[in-house]
């Protein structure tokens, strides 16, 4: 509504000159033909009117009118946009304060396959997880401060086996740095906290870690976020997002098969590595309510090393624990419906384009979002 009576504002200034433009060529033609008269008509005219709007023909006054009802006719269509979100990239939008922000998650995924050392893309049992994110929570504090809470649980198969927990819960404080203006975006930087509360070391035997559903570290992460809506002048404005994030872990002590690796006898430190990602979100409103949305993802992760006893697989070779440096490339395209500027519904697919000691995967994902 606001960008309506934007246009508005600039319309209607342009119709009513135009129009008084049309009287005062109008009042002329009514008076005698004595040239005197014209003659001191003119002159007054001159010096009560501005240069613009000297001498303006019937055909130009036409061709101002057909102008300034092409642009009311335009800011007609005009709608101030609705968004739920994309799938993956963080908003650099605040919550006002006494405000929730509710957006729950469902994630269906299958890796079917890992990238190794080299970029080669390496077959593997398929592993089907289904995690379920019914708390994310986002509370306004103050005009520059907001909190989140998040807590979620998943279940896996593979191979005839199952297992699942909880994960590790995240609580985020996020504060303002700049409000969004016409030419500068808005940004925002938070700082999270993961909590080991998820299943990590004493694993089942199997060796699959289907069981594994957290870190077992004290993982610190801060992001840095900027938004920006471009309405681009035509029926189809576009919000965008960027953000950055660096996340660093405490050591971990693990004992037999854990989420790093590990087997039997397998007893040390683990020593994640830190842990990076770079997120562009893209949406393109189609109408008020839907809307095409692109989350571009890369993210890369430095060598995890392991002291201690590696311990040893069923087949008595030596297990190992940790890894090597690793990055991951991904797209997450999506479609959103919105009832309402507070509340929508999101769908799409997140899945990887290439990598490098990453997993190879696809996943439908499934948000609701609502601001109450």
């Amino acid at each position: 509504m606001k960008h309506l009576l934007l246009a508005l504002s600039l319309v209607v200034p342009t119709l009513s000159k135009t129009i008084e433009a049309a009287e005062s060529l109008l009042s002329e033609q009514d008076q005698p033909d004595d040239l005197f008269v014209v003659q001191n008509k003119d002159q007054q005219n001159e010096e009560e009117q501005p240069q613009s709007y000297r001498h303006k023909s019937p055909e130009e006054i036409q061709q101002e009118l057909n102008e300034a009802q092409a642009r009311f006719d335009h800011a007609l269509k005009l709608f101030n946009p609705w968004y739920t979100g994309p799938l993956i990239t963080p908003s650099a939008t605040m919550v006002a304060p006494g405000w929730v922000m509710s957006q729950p998650y469902i994630y269906f995924t299958d890796t079917y396959a890992n990238y190794n050392a080299r970029r080669h893309v390496v077959d593997r049992p398929n592993l089907f997880s289904l995690k379920v994110q019914p708390i994310i929570l986002e509370v306004g504090v103050t005009p520059s401060v907001d909190t989140t809470l998040i807590m979620s649980a998943q279940e896996n198969w593979s191979k005839g086996h199952s297992g699942g927990g909880f994960n590790d819960v995240i609580m985020a404080v996020g504060f303002l740095i700049q409000q969004q203006s016409l030419y500068v975006p808005k940004m925002k930087f938070s700082i999270s906290q993961s909590f080991p509360t998820g299943k990590y070391q004493h694993l089942s035997h199997n060796g699959l870690a289907l069981d594994g559903t957290g870190a077992g570290a004290w993982q610190t992460s801060f992001t840095f976020a900027i938004g920006k809506l471009l309405f681009w002048n035509t029926l189809h404005p576009m919000n965008t997002r960027f953000a950055f994030t660096g996340t660093l872990s405490t050591p971990v002590h693990v004992r037999n098969f854990n989420v790093y690796g590990g087997g039997f006898g397998t007893s040390g430190t683990v020593h994640p590595g830190n842990a990076y990602n770079a997120d562009l979100g893209l949406e393109l409103s189609i109408t008020q309510p839907w809307v095409i949305a692109l989350d571009i993802v890369y993210n890369w992760q430095n060598k995890t090393s392991f002291h201690g006893k590696s311990g040893f697989n069923a087949d008595g070779t030596p297990a190992s624990v940790g890894g090597g440096y690793s990055d991951q490339l991904s797209l997450a395209p999506a479609v959103e419906y919105n009832f309402n500027e507070n509340m929508g519904i999101l769908w799409g697919l997140w899945f990887t384009v290439y990598g490098r000691s990453a997993p190879d995967f696809v996943s439908g994902i499934f948000s609701w979002y609502w601001y109450f």
